[in-house]
């Protein structure tokens, strides 16, 4: 039991001389980066800061870039849909003017026939109602289709025309609205 006592004051000694060496020892500094790792780390943040906010305001200018380019191709699809309606009433317009150069053609060949026939019979000392009567009827009637003729090439000078009025009653309007804003 001698050998017992021994060995617990040897361990109690040494555990003494342990705590008075640990009571000397500083206290170990927290783990944890170096100044410098911690201002690149700074750095780094600050940088990501920048880049998620230029990303931000890149995916702005997207989205009204976007913005801008469905209004001009409304815009544009308006004007071709305006532009189609314009040459389908031109085509109408000429349509009608072609009919009427026509209705003029033969209205003014039926003129010549009759006249022709008039003259034959004044020739040859006849008096015939009848061909006074049809000359005098295809006169009307190129008179009429000359009239028609008139009223199409009108109406094709003002349907060119409508356009450009509309056009520059357009622009005056937003040239006013920009010089009052």
């Amino acid at each position: 039991m001698s050998d017992i006592t021994e060995l617990e004051r040897r361990i109690t000694a040494a555990l003494d001389r342990i705590g008075t060496g640990l009571d000397g020892l500083e206290a170990p500094a927290p783990a944890g980066p170096d100044p410098e790792t911690l201002a690149k780390l700074e750095a780094a943040e600050a940088r990501a800061a920048e880049l998620e906010q230029a990303l931000t305001d890149e995916k702005l200018a997207n989205a009204q870039l976007e913005e801008r380019m469905k209004s001009v191709r409304e815009t544009a699809d308006r004007h071709a849909s305006a532009m189609d309606i314009q040459a389908y009433e031109q085509q109408q317009t000429t349509a009608r003017l072609d009919a009427d150069l026509q209705r003029l053609r033969r209205a003014a060949e039926d003129l010549r026939a009759s006249n022709l026939g008039l003259r034959d019979a004044l020739e040859k000392g006849l008096a015939e109602p009848h061909l006074i009567n049809k000359a005098m009827l295809a006169e009307l009637e190129t008179l009429r289709a000359t009239r028609s003729v008139e009223i199409a090439q009108a109406d094709t000078v003002l349907a060119a025309l409508e356009p450009l009025v509309k056009r520059a009653v357009n622009d005056a309007a937003n040239a006013k609205e920009n010089s009052d804003a």
